[in-house]
This record gives structure tokens, sequence and C-alpha cells, in this order.
């Protein structure tokens, strides 16, 4: 691993080329703006479990982990297939973790996340939520009074997909600083900036559908394809808290 000195020399080159690359992969967006992975919204108006703890956490800085909404997240919402989420039927659901633009790490279609050791699902230990909600308000406490710092050795900027509808919305799929957005938008950030990943699907255009890898191989249909891709305009994150027991 290279030492310290090293490390932050590589950070500030990197922090250079980001700011160069600013235009291409670079945006400023509110939190209505951003998605995760399973259609949950971080804005005011969705349902997203660590906005949820955090409201939780501020009424009670002694809630238990197990009984906040992290936890039941965690614990509960074990999905198997975004096309059973999507409400796709009569067709082979896509395995976890996988859309009909591949995964969007790289546009496989595999992917080798694990349920078991992802913060984005569950099933999970007592011993990961534990340890997960006391990261959540650690780094709560800390970003309330330093806020986002993504230029500041050793952080990142929060990063992401773009899908982009025909008709011009776009959604920002977070896929790295989940906590950091959910943070920001309980702390009413107005204009929050993330960029695209690299070796990431930078953006996944509706217009494209037909050409999308899991589409073009036969291994969805148009229309299951449309369905998945749909979910992430339609919805905010309620049809996650159903399947978890939360109405608040």
């Amino acid at each position: 691993m290279p030492d310290r000195p090293v490390a932050r020399l590589r950070y500030r080159v990197g922090n250079a080329l980001r700011f160069l690359s600013r235009p291409w992969c670079q945006r400023t967006i509110c939190a209505e703006d951003a998605t995760t992975i399973f259609g949950c919204s971080f804005g005011d108006g969705g349902w997203h479990h660590i906005r949820r703890t955090l409201f939780e956490f501020d009424a009670d800085p002694s809630i238990a982990p197990a009984e906040s909404s992290l936890g039941r997240y965690l614990e509960r919402f074990c999905p198997s297939s975004i096309s059973i989420l999507a409400g796709v039927t009569g067709e082979e659901p896509l395995p976890l973790f996988v859309y009909p633009w591949g995964t969007f790490n790289d546009g496989a279609g595999q992917s080798a996340k694990d349920a078991f050791t992802s913060r984005f699902c569950g099933p999970s230990t007592a011993a990961f939520v534990d340890e997960e909600f006391r990261r959540t308000v650690g780094l709560y406490a800390e970003m309330r009074i330093h806020g986002y710092r993504p230029t500041s050795f050793p952080n990142s900027y929060i990063g992401g997909t773009w899908l982009e509808a025909v008709d011009g919305r776009q959604r920002f799929v977070v896929m790295q600083g989940n906590h950091r957005m959910a943070i920001l938008a309980h702390l009413g950030v107005p204009q929050i900036e993330v960029r695209t990943i690299p070796q990431a699907l930078a953006c996944v255009k509706e217009a494209d559908i037909a050409q999308w890898p899991l589409v073009a191989d036969g291994r969805c249909s148009i229309d299951h394809a449309q369905r998945v891709f749909d979910m992430f305009f339609s919805e905010s994150g309620w049809h996650v808290a159903n399947l978890v027991g939360s109405n608040a």
C-alpha cells in the first residue's frame, strides 16, 4: 500500500485531472435528482432508509440500530431481482444487481456483488447492522461540522450513473457515496456536486433501449427493459418502504 506522502501526491494529481474533466464528468444536482440502484429517492418526498434513520436519530439519539429504518431495511429488504421489484411478470427475472443495460459498474451481464455483504440490501447480520449504524451516525456527526469535502484527501466525489429518458428527464443513480448523499439531503444542502465513475456506465439512454446488452442478446424483452427503466422515474422509495414495513 502506498505510503501517506505518495498517496497524497497521487490524490493531488487526481484532483487536477478531475478538475480538467469537469465539463464531461461532473454536474451539480439537487437531492430530488438522485436515487438508489433500487429506485429510492434521496428527495424530501421519497423514502430512503438512511434519510429516515437520520430523522429517527435526531428525535432519539439512543435508538437501537435494529429498531431504526436502517436496521429494518438491512434485515427485511432482500430483493432477488430488479425485474420483480419493477413488477415484471411472464419472463425470467434478471439476476440481482443486473439490469437490462447490464450492471451499473461496467455493463456486464453478471454481477459479483453479494447481497449478504452489500450495504444496498439485506439480508444482514445483527453485527453488520450495528456497524453500519455506527458508521452512518459517525459520518453524520462529521459532516454536520465539516460538510461535503470531495477534494480533500482522502475523500471522493459522490459517483454514479445517469439515466436519461427520451423526454429529457434524468435521474442520477448513486453508486458511490449513498451515505453522504443521504446526509446532505437531510441537512438540506440545495446543490450537490456529483461525478460519473471511471470504467462504470456514464449514462443509460432510453433511446438506446433496443441496443441495451440484455435486450440485444434476448435475455429480456423491450417491455421488460422499459418497466425496469420506468421504475426509476415513477417510484420514489415507498415501494421499498412497504416491503420493509415502514410507513413513516
